[in-house]
């Protein structure tokens, strides 16, 4: 395990920062983008363990490991990244891990479906991407309202920069007005794709019913699993603790599916 500690915090939303953590011995991250980390954090009640996708995209120094986190009611994870200041909280991590990558060989057209904070991997995937040779690559990216577009400057200056690159940016609860807007999910825009087993692929990243409506379409469509990269985020709260102990009917429906599978 390596260990780090925060250097910089910044808004993104209100619900939403980013986090920049740095190696405590200057030691550099090798992984792939769109690749995972696990974090071991430690609170009042003990250690426990997070995943976070990289979000580096502007950082130079290979010791440094951007997050994106959004606020999770009741989460162990929010009360130490929302209210410790830099240079506080320490972390120990362990990885790379993760498939959410580029595919070894280059699509005709390379699609990237993110809601929220699954935009984190998607990222350095981009600032891959310039060194490399793709042709179409689309980011269908889900969030309520313009507030919650996060790094929308970057994303919108990289469009700007990259004919071959197109943003749709998916609003649920508002009007889309600019021409990178789209009204509605981003399950919406994945039929007006018309999307071709025989020259896409498609990485998804971020709510899990968005990746399995969107997976179970592309599957309806001839796709394979090899050409549908998933990874669900999946938002860890605070546990209760239980109020009653198991009925008796409970252990008999527990002790005849273990009987149904002996």
């Amino acid at each position: 395990m390596t260990s780090i500690v925060l250097e910089r915090v910044r808004d993104l939303s209100p619900s939403t920062r980013d986090f920049r953590f740095v190696s405590v011995d200057g030691q550099g991250f090798e992984f792939e983008p769109g690749q995972f980390y696990r974090f071991v954090f430690a609170d009042e009640e003990g250690e426990f363990e997070r995943s976070y996708s990289l979000c580096n995209f502007s950082a130079t120094n290979p010791a440094v490991m951007d997050l994106v986190v959004s606020k999770v009611a009741g989460g162990r994870a929010t009360r130490l990244l929302f209210q410790d200041e830099p240079g506080d909280l320490t972390a120990r991590v362990t990885g790379p891990f993760g498939r959410l990558v580029l595919p070894a060989t280059a699509p005709q057209r390379l699609v990237l479906v993110a809601t929220s904070v699954g935009l984190a991997p998607y990222m350095p995937i981009l600032r891959q991407l310039e060194s490399l040779d793709y042709t179409r690559v689309i980011l269908l990216l889900g969030a309520r309202d313009r507030g919650e577009f996060i790094y929308g400057d970057e994303l919108l200056d990289y469009a700007e920069r990259h004919d071959w690159f197109e943003l749709r940016l998916c609003l649920s609860r508002e009007v889309a007005a600019a021409s990178h807007e789209r009204d509605g999910y981003v399950t919406r825009q994945i039929d007006q794709l018309q999307p071709d087993k025989a020259t896409d692929h498609y990485l998804l990243c971020g709510n899990p019913n968005m990746i399995d409506d969107v997976w179970g379409y592309l599957k309806s469509m001839g796709f394979r699993p090899k050409q549908v990269v998933r990874e669900k985020y999946v938002f860890a709260r605070e546990k209760k603790a239980a109020t009653a102990e198991m009925t008796d009917e409970q252990r008999r429906l527990i002790a005849e599916k273990l009987k149904k599978y002996s």
